[in-house]
């Protein structure tokens, strides 16, 4: 006696995960988009966890929306085995990741003086300033995701995978 297993219907599925797994860049897009909510959601809640104050608060102002031009620049990107956010302003890394700026001089731009502190002055030599860390992206200066961020990868994969099998 002689037993025959049709496995052509598994055999069609495998073929099939295997396609899908050959070409990751629809996972990978939905991926970017995740870390792009997750960023918007940083933004929203002025950091998880909450980011340090600002030393001269705006009234009603968000930290890190003073023009919303930071918030505004960071777009998701992907590729076949890479999924990311990112912004292309200048001064991103230092807010994502603290630091000091330069020192430097300040001049009057529309004037012929610079007026504070009760005295007139035609340029200033700025020490620099310090600025605390104020991590908006979903991971930090080493790649590790915050938890949100892990979460919802995880999410996105298994959707991924289920939908694939």
């Amino acid at each position: 006696m002689q037993i025959v297993i049709d496995d052509s219907e598994l055999q069609q599925k495998l073929n099939h995960a295997a396609q899908k797994l050959s070409d990751t860049t629809p996972l990978m897009r939905s991926l970017s988009l995740s870390l792009l909510n997750v960023t918007e959601e940083n933004f929203a809640a002025q950091g998880r966890p909450a980011w340090a104050a600002l030393k001269n608060p705006r009234e009603g102002g968000l930290i890190l929306q003073k023009s919303g031009q930071l918030a505004a620049s960071v777009t998701p990107f992907h590729g076949v085995d890479h999924a990311g956010v990112g912004s292309n302003k200048v001064y991103a890394a230092i807010h994502h990741l603290g630091g000091k700026t330069k020192p430097h001089i300040i001049k009057p731009k529309n004037k012929k003086a610079l007026a504070f502190g009760g005295g007139v002055y035609k340029q200033v030599n700025h020490p620099g300033s310090n600025i605390p860390a104020r991590p908006y992206l979903p991971m930090d200066g080493n790649g590790n995701l915050q938890r949100e961020a892990q979460e919802e990868i995880e999410d996105v994969i298994d959707v991924y995978l289920k939908n694939i099998f």
